[in-house]
């Protein structure tokens, strides 16, 4: 049964004692022993369980350890499981309903320390007729423990009422108690969303997403260095996490942000030296060449589990030797991720970057874009990119080799990139769909190159694996299989090209894209 949860704060400095002292000549109260508790919160990198209004923790008392997952609006009761272990990766949770709830926010996300909640807690039983308990009043007295910072310090106390349907009138009548008469206020955040905000945490404070909050009339250069500042702090915000392989979103942040930005330089025209343009596309070039390997076959392994589905039962256990060349495969490859972005030509790289983006735009001598608006120069290279993908659907036929509907693939990425850039320049009523029908021609032509990809490093991996011994005459048939099968896809994907394509080339889109990006004569 269901129960009802009210908390009230004893406000910092207050005396907690004699506020106990008043309550009990006030209520029929009877006294638990006073318990020690901790609770280690966890979360994801960008925040997924705090941005999906959920907590996760790790709670340590004297009746042992368990994982408890709570809805911080107080719409859904808390779950709770016995585990003794450290949390980190949704897979390495034991089964239950806690995993069950984190594992499609989480996805292959690690959970991070957050803070750290040391508690004082004794229990208070209201009695009722016959001396009965019919209501909890949980005293908390606690401090949080800022894990990464080091910072400590108090919180103010609470008292938690839980009471059942049952008992409703004696506890309402407590309430009304802590309420009116002891003139306490009822919380109006979590414990654990207090103890983010006194230990100076700010969640949301990290996210891949674009926002840039441009004035459609400020210099061109200016703006643009705003959005290639900002995807700066991603590439270092995602550093240590890429060099340790904490997950494998981090080394993906970073090698977007790094993609946005060799677009962002190519692909806005007229704002930059061109001398500095092409420095610095060579430079980011380098740093996306070297993290390449290690991302796909992140994309390797997370997708294993469709590699066997896509199998008949009988052959899935050959590929066991396939999951080892790719993790053998996968750790060289993260060596040298470890390797670039603790070398001093990376350091040198961000370090050279962050200064030219740091130093005022010129007051004379600038390139012939750098001092326009943004908004005029938004439109000219939105509607120019359109019309290079465009075009360049239009003229794929049924017979277009391949390298045709990549290089349309890179150019509807770019043309994704610059409206994501400059969206806050447009109603978002007529940016958003036009962005959204982007991304689903990207879809097409994604899965498209990468079944493509997938497929070949298949063949070169079964020719490798069989050079060295480690793949034997059943293994090499169920990648065989698993190749044919990718190329099967790769040709479902061709053939939806022409009807997504066309999605986005009706009459009605193209008004739309005129109407928002055409530059006035």
């Amino acid at each position: 049964m269901s129960q009802t949860i009210r908390e009230f704060l004893v406000p910092h400095g207050a005396d907690l004692t004699g506020v106990l002292a008043t309550l009990h000549q006030r209520q029929p109260l009877e006294e638990g022993p006073w318990l020690t508790c901790e609770q280690r919160f966890f979360d994801s990198f960008d925040w997924r369980l705090f941005n999906a209004s959920a907590s996760f923790a790790l709670c340590l008392d004297t009746e042992g350890s368990r994982l408890l997952w709570e809805d911080l609006a107080g719409e859904e009761p808390p779950l709770v499981q016995d585990w003794a272990g450290t949390p980190g990766l949704v897979a390495d949770l034991p089964e239950g309903p806690v995993r069950e709830r984190l594992a499609p926010i989480l996805g292959v996300r690690r959970l991070l320390p957050v803070i750290t909640i040391v508690s004082r807690e004794q229990t208070l039983y209201l009695t009722g007729d016959g001396g009965q308990p019919c209501a909890r009043l949980l005293v908390i007295v606690s401090e949080f423990r800022e894990p990464t910072r080091g910072r400590t310090g108090p919180m103010a106390a609470r008292l938690r009422l839980a009471t059942r349907p049952e008992h409703t009138a004696e506890a309402d009548a407590l309430a009304a108690d802590l309420h009116e008469g002891l003139e306490l206020q009822r919380a109006r955040m979590s414990i654990y969303t207090e103890a983010l905000a006194a230990a100076g945490r700010r969640p949301g404070d990290y996210s891949s997403k674009l926002d840039f909050a441009l004035t459609p009339d400020a210099r061109a250069d200016a703006s643009v260095k705003t959005i290639l500042g900002d995807l700066l702090k991603t590439i270092e915000a995602n550093v240590e996490g890429a060099k340790a392989h904490l997950d494998p979103e981090f080394l993906h942040d970073l090698r977007v942000a790094t993609r946005r930005t060799r677009s962002g330089l190519g692909q806005i025209k007229g704002i930059f030296p061109p001398e500095l343009v092409t420095h610095y596309k060579a430079r980011f070039a380098w740093l996306q060449q070297a993290t390449g390997p290690a991302r796909d076959l992140d994309v390797y392994r997370q997708g294993f589990g469709g590699y066997l589905a896509a199998l008949p039962p009988a052959l899935r256990p050959h590929l066991a030797p396939l999951e080892a060349y790719l993790v053998a495969q996968h750790r060289g490859a993260q060596c040298q991720v470890t390797e670039v972005l603790g070398s001093a030509e990376f350091r040198e790289l961000i370090d050279a970057w962050r200064t030219f983006l740091a130093a005022p735009v010129p007051t004379h001598d600038a390139p012939a874009s750098a001092e326009r608006p943004v908004k005029a120069v938004a439109d000219a290279n939105l509607w120019r990119l359109y019309r290079q993908v465009r075009d360049e659907g239009r003229a794929i036929g049924p017979d277009a080799p391949p390298p045709e509907l990549h290089e349309l693939r890179k150019s509807c990425k770019k043309l994704r990139y610059l409206m994501e850039f400059f969206r806050r320049l447009y109603p978002t009523d007529e940016i958003a769909p036009l962005i959204k029908l982007t991304k689903v021609l990207l879809d097409n032509l994604g899965l498209f190159q990468d079944f493509a990809v997938q497929g070949q490093f298949l063949h070169e991996a079964a020719l490798r694996m069989t050079a060295d011994g480690s793949a034997d005459t059943d293994t090499l048939l169920a990648m065989g299989a698993l190749i044919a099968s990718l190329l099967q896809r790769q040709e479902a994907a061709r053939e939806a090209f022409d009807e997504t394509f066309a999605r986005f080339d009706t009459a009605g889109h193209r008004a739309a894209f005129r109407r928002l990006f055409k530059p006035a004569s």
